[in-house]
């Protein structure tokens, strides 16, 4: 008989259920098993679009130390890279070159990416028509966001609790500190 552990494998943190969802899941951002999920979702196609960083890479870029939350790809060196396995002139020069151009894209393609739970396309598109920087969304209020057609509370809440976790406040510095584009341009409204 299958038992759900109490207790992440990984980790050690304490499992949540949240009563309304048929998911358990480990709570911990820092978990490893949690990160290398995280990490292969801000690099794949439809979020940050990091070619040339697969799951393999981004296995072995966390087990070398060389990445712990998702700002540290920004900090990345190619001296750093060329001293793994595999790990040629022309494929780090490549990597170095697609991280750099993923520090451009579209704010709602960062907030997908950055893997908040029910944050999809879609609803990163809501919040950008809402909101014009990632700053103006983290100090919304679940009240405030849950106004927003299209969010409703628990998404609302998921917002909200995701840029109250410290350790997600620091990416979000380290994210700008890197030259991250956390920001969009106003839209403008037809006076029609």
């Amino acid at each position: 008989e299958f038992r759900m552990p109490s207790h992440c494998p990984e980790c050690g943190s304490a499992v949540v259920k949240p009563e309304d969802e048929a998911m358990h899941r480990c709570p911990s951002t820092s978990c490893p098993a949690q990160f290398f999920e995280l990490l292969k979702h801000f690099v794949s196609k439809g979020a940050a679009d990091i070619d040339g960083l697969g799951e393999q890479w981004c296995r072995i870029l966390i087990d070398q130390g060389l990445v712990s939350d998702l700002a540290d790809l920004y900090s990345l060196k190619k001296d750093k890279l060329l001293e793994l396995d595999r790990m040629g002139d022309k494929l780090a020069t490549r990597i170095l070159a697609n991280i750099e151009t993923s520090k451009q894209k579209p704010l709602p393609r960062l907030l997908f990416a950055m893997g908040i739970i029910h944050v999809g396309t879609e609803i990163a598109e809501l919040l950008t028509q809402a909101y014009n920087s990632i700053d103006e969304i983290a100090i919304a209020t679940e009240e405030e966001l849950a106004e927003i057609p299209g969010i409703g509370p628990k998404i609302a809440e998921s917002i909200a609790s995701y840029f109250q976790v410290s350790a997600n406040q620091e990416v979000v510095v380290k994210l700008r500190d890197a030259g991250v584009n956390l920001k969009q341009e106003p839209r403008q409204v037809s006076s029609e």
